[in-house]
């Protein structure tokens, strides 16, 4: 039987990659293969933890790794042991992002552990690369050329979402080209919703909502009031708060359109918590809450949205600002293509990549994009065209065809045969 085993960041740890790592391996074990996880202690870890905290599952996982800095290699080849048996042909395949990772050495030292114990089939996947920062010709960051030249000759294979990536780190290590492999990045597939129906669903989630305070309830019936007005544009995000996001950009955004369609009620509304405490993210915070004022259009409302609506959140939007800085790579963009939400973006690495394919909207400054959003906003048409191509790709890349690819992928390796082209790329 062939197993892979993840090692990564996993609920109830409230995680990007640890939500990925799920998806994928619940499309994996759909499919029959065999699976288990070894994760970080979520409470050992400064990330925030469900509330639910009970994981479903049907594979094992063990939460053995207890610090972000400092990985107790010997714990992880006994998590190893404890979910094969002797006979198993298994993968090692490990998760890699720079906020649970930290320790850049001490990934390379774990690595160059796994092969001393006789690891074998080890891939990495990186969820965070550029390629098309100036610090180096070939895209990648400084200390991220220097962890791929590090790692690299430790592992078999190294997974890449996007055709940026992949040609950024063959170009170069030419001499590991065979090693890298393109897998896109998995689509939920969501039931389809009416944006009426997802926007009565978050209305009222928002108002049970015990962590919100007293006098923002007042908000939420005033939200409720306008937004199913036929005049009225919903215009925001949702999800973690960062200042790299640029989300206090919605505010100016909105005040920008509604000069520019006064017959319209133009509204801006950002749902959001922090991920972890810091001096910058608390300011930063701070300054959204400033600015939410019902009776200037702009809703703020402080909370973590669950999993199990975050789609929905992103669908009761009419346009789902997405003009951040760091435009690495998004699980966000991927809910909200499974769900048929409207996107309107920055062309700058993955989430650039894919909002082309899609075809939505991806542009080069803010100026082409306050222009977009007003050409959008007055173009019913264009939205069903957007929605079409993106429902196109939710299909081709859903998680049960990814992980279909992430099967052929083991068995490949495990075969010794030569490693497919799954995604692109000869």
């Amino acid at each position: 039987m062939t197993k892979i085993i993840f090692i990564s960041a996993f609920p109830p740890m409230i995680h990007g990659i640890g939500s990925y790592t799920k998806y994928l391996a619940d499309a994996l074990y759909k499919k029959g293969c065999e699976c288990g996880i070894i994760s970080f202690d979520p409470y050992a870890c400064e990330f925030p933890i469900m509330k639910e905290k009970k994981v479903e599952c049907k594979y094992p996982v063990l939460y053995t790794i207890t610090s972000n800095n400092k990985y107790k290699f010997n714990l992880i080849i006994d998590s190893l042991t404890n979910l094969y048996k002797n006979g198993d042909n298994y993968v090692v395949w490990i998760q890699q992002g720079d906020s649970f990772w930290r320790n850049r050495l001490e990934f390379v030292k774990m690595l160059k552990f796994f092969k001393k114990k006789k690891v074998k089939n080890i891939i990495v996947t990186h969820h965070t690369l550029n390629f098309q920062s100036p610090e180096t010709r070939y895209g990648l960051k400084k200390w991220q050329y220097e962890l791929l030249k590090n790692e690299l000759p430790y592992i078999d294979v190294n997974t890449v979402f996007t055709n940026g990536v992949y040609m950024a780190i063959t170009k170069a290590f030419p001499e590991y080209k065979e090693k890298i492999v393109l897998i896109r990045h998995g689509v939920p597939s969501y039931p389809r919703i009416s944006q009426k129906n997802a926007k009565k669903e978050i209305l009222r989630w928002l108002e049970s909502e015990n962590e919100l305070k007293k006098d923002w309830q007042k908000s939420v019936e005033e939200l409720n009031s306008k937004i199913f007005e036929k005049n009225a544009i919903t215009f925001g995000d949702v999800g973690f708060i960062d200042n790299r996001k640029l989300s206090t950009d919605i505010y100016l955004t909105i005040k920008l359109l509604q000069k520019k369609f006064p017959n319209k009620n133009i509204i801006g509304l950002y749902i959001g918590t922090l991920s972890f405490l810091s001096k910058q993210k608390i300011s930063y915070l701070q300054r959204l809450k400033n600015l939410h004022n019902p009776e200037n259009n702009f809703y703020f409302f402080e909370t973590y949205v669950p999993e199990r609506l975050f789609a929905k959140s992103l669908r009761a939007l009419d346009i789902v600002h997405m003009w951040q800085e760091d435009c690495r790579q998004s699980g966000k963009l991927a809910h909200a293509i499974g769900i048929g939400a409207i996107v309107i973006g920055r062309k700058l690495e993955g989430v650039g990549e894919t909002l082309k394919m899609c075809d939505y909207p991806a542009l080069n400054n803010y100026k082409e994009f306050l222009n977009e959003i007003e050409r959008v906003t007055a173009d019913s048409e264009s939205k069903d065209l957007m929605k079409k191509s993106a429902s196109k790709y939710a299909r081709t890349y859903s998680w049960e065809n990814q992980g279909l690819k992430h099967i052929e992928l083991v068995e490949s390796l495990i075969s010794e045969g030569k490693l497919p082209i799954l995604d692109g790329w000869e």
